[in-house]
């Protein structure tokens, strides 16, 4: 009689002892990966609130040129425009008709930013010290440059960005040109969180 043929012939396995090995190494990698993905993902989401921001700038920019029209920008609360120098509530961008910075009930809100993480801070510092930004129809600012000072919940001026509007409108994104890991104002002073 002959014997069955296994099935198994000529498998290779890996044993217990491998298996932890290999498991321990894995897990001392990713241990020494995670700081550093800390790092980038911090990074990317201040990154990711200053796009937000320009984009919303933008539109408002954009609005004003194609409608021929005065346009404002303003940290809002219930579709008002609140009176402080903090945009972490939320941004309103409206037509602004009677140019005075403030949203009055027959002037169209145009879009909204949302608001920010709790904790999260995102400031406005202009020349004139509006605490609006307002667009005119050639898409120039009304002598407003200034710019937006954005702070992680955390507080760490590592993960800080600074935005800055020019006259013109344009929008110019802050750099750390020291390399001392914190970016720059447009006075050359490290961001403060």
């Amino acid at each position: 009689m002959q014997k069955p043929r296994s099935s198994c012939r000529g498998v290779r396995a890996f044993s217990l002892l491998e298996l932890l090995v290999t498991l321990a190494v894995a897990a001392v990698v990713a241990g020494m990966a995670y700081p550093a993905f800390n790092d980038l993902i911090a990074r990317v989401h201040a990154t990711s609130r200053v796009n937000d921001l320009v984009g919303i700038i933008r539109f408002a920019r954009h609005a004003a040129i194609n409608g021929g029209r005065w346009v404002t920008l303003c940290p809002a609360v219930d579709e008002l425009c609140a009176d402080t120098t903090d945009w972490q509530s939320g941004i309103m961008v409206f037509e602004d008709r009677d140019r005075d910075g403030s949203r009055q009930p027959a002037e169209p809100v145009l879009g909204y930013l949302a608001s920010l993480d709790v904790g999260e801070r995102l400031r406005w510092r202009s020349f004139r010290r509006r605490n609006f930004l307002t667009f005119r129809p050639e898409g120039y600012t009304n002598w407003q440059n200034g710019s937006f000072h954005y702070c992680p919940a955390s507080g760490d001026p590592r993960y800080g960005k600074v935005l800055i509007v020019n006259i013109q409108g344009r929008t110019a994104p802050s750099v750390d040109t020291d390399g001392d890991g914190i970016d720059e104002q447009a006075n050359g002073q490290p961001l403060a969180c």
